[in-house]
């Protein structure tokens, strides 16, 4: 009988220690998931049934922008996943295939608040007015309510005298109650306007307000403006036609998008409403893709339901924030493993101090690489926003890859070690694009432009196509912390770590053009002003988006941090040329 052959020590270390590092990544890489996509139990569930949703069942790249509109089965199929969840739906044209709504409404049981469409081209307005008054008189059982133009007086696209001649021809044509819809403070500029319609419809978005409010204070409110509108107008009866709160998005000083803030809104004001007689119709029913050309992606998550017609949540609860964090956690794991097997060589003669900071680093990197993969492959809608988000997220997942190879590099206990050449040069690359697209999207965030004034004169195709890259109105436009937030962070880490291993001085692996790269001696190349230019147009970058978007706004205050994080290796650059 042979003996057996001794075990290698060497060999066990070589994988017991990258087993430990990646399994500390792991670890925290799922609690960085996990916690904020719990389960979250509703403070206030609501067990019946919605009065009203607003229904345009737009998906994929349909769009009203560039007349690709829903076909008839599309109609049908949309109106079936809102069966025992709603009791009716508020349309807002009269046209582009709406007119197939009250029918097939009428064979599911659900009623219609049918409106049309007014803007500033009368020819349009003439045929929404006789479609909607056609679709009334032939529908009278199912349309119970119609609605003659929607926030027309928000986008000035008409006068209210043009509105009210509109308002009087539908009257004199159909037997149901009519109204016009538009933001509550508008009724209370306008008062001629109650004189007119049979009740009054207001909008109530807490999260549009001009003084954000959030999801706390929604009810509160609600009471207030109904309060204010019934004391302005005592004689008529006044609905609630939007209300809502968007589940993705940017914030707005306190108001914070979310699905469990969607969900908490919603179910709160639905008790108050069902407990005092409130009519009402939430926005929307379902998410619109569409609207992210002109909205952002807080444009396109107002719905109840998702983009594909699922439910997000269910009115009584729990509600998880992101009920797709196990594809996040799954590809943040995938890269973990990756980037532990091939340095496995390196992790195997780590002290258990630096096996800790190893695999804190690499969850670091695979939960930013992984979140910006997934935020690009759910919110990102239609062409070119989706290209966008496909650059941004390649960089974003590029860079977590090189940041974790040079942390993994630095943490070698080999002084021999050369700087690994894909890491430099890939590293500084991919550096240097996020640099250049973290003050190119702060700087829109700070001095985008209205509207009215960019969008009017461009095509609408091309709106829609070139809308991350346009000075829109900031308001619309996302943080991209998500996207560059590890860009931002990585120099301090990287300078950090080599000082704390004692490879670099601190300043000198700080400096902008040497993170990934090894310190060599000499005098750096360049202009040390050009950096300090960049580096204080961050600095004011960071100082006038507090000040646009108040110090309420918790999200602001990420962005601005990066913004500050990208100035400090540009500034430690201008120290090694103009001091050394």
């Amino acid at each position: 009988m042979s003996a057996r052959r001794p075990r290698d020590p060497m060999m066990h270390r070589s994988v017991l220690k990258p087993a430990a590092v990646a399994l500390l990544a792991l670890l925290l890489t799922f609690a960085a998931w996990w916690w904020p996509n719990r389960p979250v139990a509703l403070p206030n569930p609501y067990d019946g049934v919605i009065e009203s949703v607003s229904f345009a069942p737009f998906r994929g790249t349909q769009s009203p922008l560039t007349g690709n509109f829903p076909s008839e089965a599309d109609i049908a199929t949309a109106l079936d996943a809102l069966i025992g969840k709603a009791a009716g739906v508020r349309t807002y044209t009269a046209l582009e295939g709406m007119q197939a709504v009250p029918e097939l409404a009428k064979a599911r049981g659900l009623k219609v608040f049918a409106g049309a469409w007014l803007g500033p081209l009368p020819r349009v307005n003439q045929n929404e007015i006789a479609s909607l008054i056609d679709l009334a008189n032939r529908f009278p059982g199912t349309i119970e309510r119609v609605l003659v133009g929607n926030e027309v007086l928000l986008r000035k696209d008409l006068p209210v005298e043009k509105l009210i001649e509109h308002i009087r021809t539908v009257k004199a044509a159909v037997k149901q109650p009519v109204t016009y819809a538009d933001v509550w403070e508008f009724w209370l500029r306008n008062p001629q306007l109650a004189g007119e319609v049979d009740f009054i419809t207001i909008h109530i978005l807490p999260y549009w307000e001009d003084f954000p409010l959030p999801v706390e204070v929604g009810n509160g409110h609600v009471a207030h403006i109904l309060d204010e509108v019934r004391k302005a107008f005592p004689d008529k009866p006044v609905v609630i036609g939007e209300i809502g709160w968007p589940s993705h998005g940017r914030d707005r000083e306190k108001a914070v998008p979310g699905r469990v803030q969607l969900a908490t809104f919603i179910t709160n004001f639905l008790n108050k409403a069902r407990a005092e007689g409130i009519r009402y119709n939430v926005i929307e029913a379902f998410d619109q893709p569409w609207k992210s050309g002109q909205e952002g992606t807080v444009g396109a998550n107002w719905g109840l339901f998702d983009e594909n017609w699922q439910p997000k949540f269910d009115l009584s609860g729990p509600v998880v924030e992101l009920p797709q964090w196990k594809l996040g956690f799954a590809a943040g794991a995938l890269l973990i493993l990756v980037v532990t097997a091939m340095r496995r060589e390196r992790i195997a003669g780590y002290s258990p101090a630096r096996l800790i900071a190893g695999g804190a680093l690499l969850a670091l990197a695979a939960y930013a690489g992984s979140r910006a993969g997934l935020e690009a492959w759910l919110f990102a809608y239609m062409p070119g926003p989706e290209l966008w988000a496909a650059v941004k997220a390649a960089i974003a997942i590029g860079l977590a890859l090189t940041f974790a190879a040079t942390c993994f590099r630095l943490l070698s206990d080999d002084p021999r070690l050369p700087a690994g050449g894909w890491t430099v040069v890939g590293g500084q690359l991919l550096l240097l694009l996020a640099t250049v697209l973290g003050f190119a999207l702060g700087l829109l965030l700070v001095v985008g432009v209205t509207d009215d004034i960019l969008v009017p004169i461009l095509p609408q195709g091309t709106v829609s196509l070139l809308w991350p890259l346009l000075p829109v109105d900031g308001r619309y436009r996302d943080f991209p912390t998500v996207y560059v937030g590890l860009a931002a962070l990585a120099p301090l880490v990287v300078a950090l770590l080599a000082a704390w291993t004692g490879r670099d001085r601190f300043l000198d692996r700080l400096a902008f053009g040497r993170v990934f790269g090894t310190v060599r001696a000499g005098r750096p190349k360049g202009r040390g002003w050009v950096a300090g230019l960049a580096a204080a147009g961050f600095v004011a970058q960071a100082v006038a988006l507090i000040a646009i978007e108040t110090p309420d706004n918790v999200e602001a205050w990420y962005w601005a941090a990066c913004l500050a994080l990208f100035a400090l290796p540009l500034a430690a650059s201008v120290r090694r040329q103009w001091i050394e």
